[in-house]
């Protein structure tokens, strides 16, 4: 009878954290199809080769990955300053870009851009407008971007990659992640 009256306790106690873990972290995520796919990124098509674009450097080889920045060192999206700035390429063919920013206001202005570019985010019916993380994704036939933001620490990561190659990053055993 102890034991019972015991396991009932730790039930009703593991039970009422894990409502308060799910009601505290809040997630916003939202699936939105891209009207118009621009199958590339910046006037650089998927599988395109980067190594010969005289506006890229190369900063990192790790096997098959080749990671690049712009040369002029921008770290500018959506006319906003963000923290880093990245093109990657797999097997020599541009397949994601991958940018980190921090703050509310570099957050609202990149939300904007990605919203003229890929289009409104469709929302369900009953989700949050906001939350302790927001995650959003667009998706087109070859385009995919998806967006995460912590509201603590307000930081961000966004990633907008080909949908036909950025599979072979999986295929990928590394020591960091792409």
């Amino acid at each position: 009878m102890c034991s019972i009256n015991k396991l009932q306790r730790f039930l009703s106690i593991f039970g009422n954290t894990l409502l308060l873990v799910l009601f505290s972290t809040s997630v916003t995520f939202a699936v939105s199809p891209i009207s118009n796919d621009p199958q590339g990124f910046a006037d650089i098509k998927w599988g395109a080769p980067l190594h010969n674009m005289k506006r890229l450097s190369l900063i990192d080889l790790d096997g098959r990955i080749q990671t690049y920045q712009f040369t002029n060192n921008s770290f500018k999206f959506a006319d906003t300053k963000v923290e880093s700035f990245r093109l990657l390429s797999i097997d020599g063919k541009f397949a994601r870009v991958m940018i980190r920013y921090q703050g509310e206001e570099t957050h609202q202005a990149i939300m904007q851009y990605l919203t003229n570019q890929y289009g409104k985010v469709k929302r369900r019916p009953g989700s949050m407008l906001r939350g302790l993380t927001q995650e959003n994704t667009w998706r087109g036939n070859e385009t995919e971007a998806s967006l995460n933001y912590r509201e603590h620490g307000a930081r961000g990561f966004l990633m907008i990659q080909s949908r036909i190659l950025a599979p072979k990053f999986l295929d990928l055993a590394s020591d960091h992640s792409h």
